[in-house]
């Protein structure tokens, strides 16, 4: 299986999360590395760079879901002429990029199984 402190040490080096949201994120880091161990084409791949960062975008990605849909702190504060507002949508868009380009990297390494073919009858 991937390494868990290795995908939590990778995305709390990735900057997207606060060192606090990083260990916050344990329990989504062990769930992607079980995932994506599952698809790993060879078992030695499992220390592959690329692969600890697609277990980290994956465990981001459903991170900031769960965070994102629980949350209720405030999206906007304004101060006389200033304004400050956080977007889950634009964080979870950010999620979303970071897990996908993570997962097109570590391609090499992975097992296609979103493709399937199979013959048709005539």
């Amino acid at each position: 299986m991937v390494n868990v402190w290795a995908v939590s040490a990778m995305l709390e080096d990735t900057d997207m999360l606060s060192p606090e949201d990083a260990k916050k994120a344990l329990p989504f880091c062990t769930v992607a590395c079980g995932e994506l161990s599952k698809r790993l084409k060879k078992p030695c791949y499992e220390d592959e760079p690329a692969v600890i960062m697609a277990c980290a975008g994956l465990a981001l990605y459903k991170y900031t879901l769960s965070v994102n849909t629980a949350a209720d702190d405030f999206t906007s504060f304004k101060a006389g002429d200033v304004t400050v507002s956080k977007s889950p949508a634009l964080l979870a868009e950010n999620a979303v990029r970071f897990r996908d380009e993570a997962i097109a990297s570590a391609a090499p390494f992975l097992e296609d199984v979103d493709f399937v073919f199979e013959a048709v009858e005539i």
